[in-house]
């Protein structure tokens, strides 16, 4: 499963859409200053059913960033300082 993600440029989120690997590439809306960026699912989310992936990419949503530093996007856990 990957997820393509909204963000801008420190990598705060504003939305994503989980699919599968063999599906084509999610297209989303981007406003000036975002960015888009398809990351890999955590290993977790790969055998949940659709309320408990809603609610995981909630949480991940919430709780996670981006990290624009690398070559590939990857999420990491929020820091205080966001």
């Amino acid at each position: 499963m990957r997820i393509t993600v909204v963000h801008d440029s420190r990598g705060n989120i504003s939305a994503l859409v989980a699919s599968s690997p063999d599906a084509p590439p999610a297209q989303m809306e981007i406003k000036p200053g975002q960015l888009m960026s398809e990351v890999e699912a955590p290993e977790e989310t790969l055998s949940l059913d659709s309320p408990q992936l809603n609610e995981r990419l909630s949480d991940l949503m919430q709780n996670n960033r981006v990290d624009v530093q690398g070559v590939k996007g990857r999420l990491t856990a929020k820091s205080d300082r966001t």
